[in-house]
């Protein structure tokens, strides 16, 4: 539509860019790379496709046209084809004075060209140029050189046409990004009829001078959502020359083309071949691994881990008001995919509270899969944009997934004037996901912190993360008591009198999450330690309460303090507090906070 409307002339295609499309020519079907699937949709009358790859000679789809173009261009420069093309010598050297007034004044032929510009991707690319000119000229008797419209492909073009400042390019780079600017500028190329497009992964990898251009339109390829992979497992099954014998699957085609969210068509290709091959039973764990592994290719497994907990909500110890309030309330809203679906949630509390394997236990209790953020800062000049439009091409094809970011606080960079341009355009890109209305219901994200007050305000207010501030605080009461037992199971199967039972609780009267599985796993050493000198490892109550009091919490007592405030100071909802709330209580620990920073601490 783009074309035919003549909205723009410039185009670049760029996202799932290296994929199989699939297309149908007669009584036959195919899937196909991007370039051919083109070319062979494209190849219509009136139209001549052209297609320029780095190092490689500019192509016509047909012979034919190729020889059209041949004869117009000569005919529009007055020159004569040589008499055998292997005598052509190069006419003019591409790297001396500029490319247009060389081609302007020299009398090389077509040939001489094409032959030159195999290896000067500038020369090319000025050649492309007159190409457009060639088309847009008429001869003295008003006939046009050209009746045709040409449509030109550019694969590969942030390699010619890198980003980077001016300055900083080499002398080459910095030619091609003046031939493509002059072209596509010109205001009769503009109002013309020819169509120049530029593929690309990432609009981000391709010079600024170019992409910004307000004439230049990008057009991004999708990943293969739930239709279209449904579609390629049918296809590729009832495929004779791809397969010997029909897929083993472990369930339906439907539910192959559910478990392989965010494949490739290309990945699922390899996928279906390999177990064709094997004959064994696709199972769904293999499935995940596939998928796991495909993502983190893809965003790199220092960006991205793939997760799929093993325990549930049943398997968390204690926080009992939490866990009921999952299930009630929150469980509903994430697997909805109407208007009352939550877009994410902020989880915080002090360092050790169990955040992070409390969450992980809701989307095993969803049996859904886990994205776990790591870093999406690259090292790299401008690789964190083109992470970011992978990552976002990856969840727009996803269906029902927990985004998982820990430590948030430090993983995302401001948007104030002090922060770096990358740092506020990467951190704008994430709060328009995490409002975008296209991944409500399928995406939920948890941004995980024992620093809720270093979270940016914008990412924290409603409609994002701020929809839901949960805090997970250490156990008290009938928690400790469940943290208590759940620490002794193992190592003691009698019964604790009341006594014993307060001895431990006072012991244990400041320990976290962390620090009651940090316990279990001393009592753990010292029950083996038992086993190998008596004939049980069972300790007894003496024993356990040694174990107990020979142990000295890290001295982070403040400082989870602080966090601990600040988590209930956050917190958006009433019934997840321990305490009944007042405006009251809410200005105490306000006054506390401040006098913790007034002594220095700060979480």
């Amino acid at each position: 539509m783009l074309i035919n409307s003549g909205t723009s002339r410039s185009l670049v295609l760029s996202g799932n860019i290296h994929d199989l499309f699939f297309i149908k020519e007669e009584d036959t079907t195919d899937y196909i790379p991007l370039v051919p699937f083109l070319t062979r949709s494209w190849d219509i009358p009136g139209f001549i496709l052209v297609v320029y790859e780095l190092n490689g000679p500019i192509r016509f789809v047909q012979e034919s046209e190729r020889e059209r173009v041949k004869h117009a261009f000569n005919r529009w420069r007055g020159t004569t084809e040589p008499d055998s093309d292997i005598d052509a010598r190069p006419s003019v050297s591409p790297m001396v004075g500029s490319l247009d007034s060389a081609i302007e004044s020299s009398n090389a032929s077509f040939s001489q060209y094409m032959t030159d510009a195999i290896g000067s991707s500038t020369l090319a690319l000025e050649l492309l140029r007159q190409f457009c000119l060639l088309s847009r000229s008429t001869s003295a008797d008003g006939e046009k050189f050209l009746s045709e419209r040409l449509i030109i492909l550019i694969e590969a073009a942030d390699m010619l046409l890198p980003e980077g400042e001016i300055r900083s390019l080499s002398v080459q780079d910095r030619h091609r990004v003046s031939i493509i600017q002059d072209w596509i500028s010109d205001s009769n190329f503009m109002n013309g009829n020819d169509t120049v497009i530029f593929i690309t992964e990432s609009p981000s990898l391709l010079n600024s001078r170019i992409i910004r251009l307000p004439q230049v339109v990008t057009v991004e390829i999708p990943a293969p959502g739930m239709v279209e992979r449904q579609h390629f497992i049918s296809w590729f099954n009832n495929t004779p020359k791809l397969i010997e014998k029909p897929l083993n699957l472990w369930g339906t085609q439907a539910q192959l083309a559910m478990l392989t969210a965010g494949l490739s068509i290309q990945a699922l290709r390899q996928m279906l071949l390999s177990a064709c091959y094997s004959g064994e039973k696709l199972q769904p764990e293999d499935v995940i691994e596939r998928v796991s592994e495909f993502i983190q290719t893809q965003l790199g497994e220092d960006v991205v881990e793939f997760k799929k907990p093993a325990h549930s909500l049943e398997d968390i110890v204690g926080n009992r008001k939490l866990v009921d309030f999952l299930k009630m309330h929150l469980i509903p809203r994430i697997t909805s995919t109407g208007p009352d679906a939550i877009p994410g949630m902020s989880v915080c509390g002090p360092i050790g509270s169990g955040k992070t394997f409390i969450f992980e236990g809701l989307a095993g209790q969803l049996d859904i899969p886990v994205l776990v953020l790591k870093n999406i800062r690259s090292m790299w000049f401008g690789q964190t944009d083109v992470i970011f439009e992978r990552l976002r091409r990856l969840l727009m094809a996803l269906v029902k997934v927990l985004i998982f970011v820990d430590e948030a606080d430090t993983q995302f960079g401001g948007v104030g004037r002090e922060a770096h341009s990358t740092e506020r355009r990467l951190t704008g890109k994430i709060q328009a996901m995490m409002s975008d209305p296209q991944l409500r219901g399928n995406i939920t994200w948890l941004l995980m912190t024992a620093r809720i007050y270093n979270l940016s305000p914008d990412l924290r207010r409603e409609g994002r993360v701020g929809d839901m501030v949960v805090p997970v605080l250490d156990p008290s009461g009938e928690d400790r008591e469940d943290f208590l037992r759940w620490t002794v199971a193992k190592v003691s199967s009698s019964p604790f009198s009341e006594e014993d039972t307060e001895r431990l609780l006072k012991i244990t009267e400041d320990y976290s999450a962390a620090s009651f599985a940090s316990l279990r796993s001393d009592l753990g050493a010292a029950s083996l330690i038992k086993a190998n000198s008596e004939t049980t490892g069972e300790l007894t109550v003496d024993e356990i309460i040694a174990v107990a009091e020979d142990r000295i919490l890290p001295n982070i007592g403040a400082i989870r303090q602080y966090q601990t405030l600040q988590a209930l100071l956050n917190c958006t909802r009433k019934s997840l507090l321990p305490m009944d709330y007042s405006a009251e209580i809410r200005e105490s620990w306000v006054k506390e906070i401040a006098s913790l920073e007034a002594i220095g601490v700060r979480g």
